[in-house]
């Protein structure tokens, strides 16, 4: 509250976190008591199969196939990248988009399933 008793207005003050991390210190604002912070979660895309370390990873805009698999350790020795299939919600439907390439584009709520190579 004012002095007067009437509540103030609130302050919205956003903060980019890589931007923060890099050292901009004008960027470290005090917090005084009563403050909220409100980190939103993360896009995720899901991945399972044949990869090292199946699992949730983040994913940025334009982050490809390949950038994925590295965020999940790779594949294993009996995973296949010529196997891939992305389920992804298109226009409130499930679809699963197979032949994918290690250069497709994921997006935010993707599962890739990773096959296993023939022989």
């Amino acid at each position: 509250p004012t002095p007067e008793g009437t509540a103030a207005e609130p302050e919205i003050v956003r903060i980019d976190l890589n931007d923060l991390q890099a050292g901009n210190m004008s960027l470290n604002i005090p917090l005084r008591d009563g403050d909220t912070i409100n980190v939103p979660k993360a896009q995720s895309v899901f991945v399972s199969g044949h990869v090292k370390t199946p699992g949730a990873y983040p994913v940025e805009e334009g982050m490809t196939v390949l950038q994925v698999l590295s965020l999940a350790g790779g594949l294993t020795d009996r995973g296949s990248d010529k196997r891939i299939t992305i389920t992804r919600t298109i226009d409130g439907k499930t679809k699963d988009l197979k032949g994918v390439k290690l250069t497709s584009l994921v997006q935010p709520g993707d599962t890739m399933v990773i096959g296993q190579r023939l022989f």
